[in-house]
């Protein structure tokens, strides 16, 4: 096996790694494919993959420096990233049927934008980016083409998963009532509540 291969090999698998555990990003591309359709869903989770792609070149180019940095200001980030989940999750909440509505009206740039904005806010991506990427190259300074092929790799297997939750998901759009979208977005809520209260009390009692 050719090192490509490995890089390529070792990027699908941090993508998939990254991409399927259902965290505040999964709960919203749920929650977007639910009330605005697959075109919004997909959006959201290529914004997601875009930042962690972004965050995976920035610490495969600099890995000795990138996890300093994480740690001085992990828990600035932590903090700013708990309160924004917070208030996603406030918004969400407050008037159901207007925030339904206005999800519905999410064009795929903007539902693409938002996602950027959202995972770049969230501080467990890039801490568990370099926790995925650390033994991969092992503090070596990987070749360029190395680099590429993992990235490469990393937004294929993320963007299969995206692409594949939103369909599956979009299939029960017409089996849902608005009742029952209204009770999605009150669950979604939660779910970003508890995670952004979690992340808080994390980082301020670090």
């Amino acid at each position: 096996m050719t090192t490509d291969h490995v890089s390529l090999a070792a990027g699908l698998v941090v993508g998939f790694s990254i991409a399927v555990p259902i965290g505040p990003m999964g709960l919203l591309c749920i929650q977007r494919t639910l009330v605005a359709g697959m075109r919004v869903g997909v959006s959201t989770g290529l914004g997601a993959v875009t930042v962690n792609v972004a965050y995976g070149a920035l610490i495969l180019l600099g890995l000795g420096t990138v996890a300093p940095v994480l740690a001085e200001f992990g828990r600035a980030l932590g903090v700013a990233g708990g309160l924004f989940l917070l208030w996603s999750a406030l918004r969400m909440m407050r008037q159901q049927r207007q925030a339904v509505a206005c999800e519905a009206a999410l064009t795929p740039l903007a539902a693409y934008a938002s996602a950027v904005a959202f995972n770049a806010t969230n501080p467990i991506s890039p801490l568990r980016m370099v926790a995925l990427l650390s033994p991969i190259v092992a503090g070596a300074a990987p070749a360029w083409s190395g680099v590429a092929t993992l990235l490469a790799g990393m937004f294929a297997a993320a963007a299969i998963w995206w692409i594949c939750l939103s369909f599956f998901v979009a299939l029960l759009r017409t089996r849902l009532t608005p009742a029952m979208l209204t009770a999605v977005n009150r669950f979604a809520a939660a779910g970003l509540t508890l995670y952004g209260a979690w992340t808080l009390a994390r980082s301020l009692g670090s």
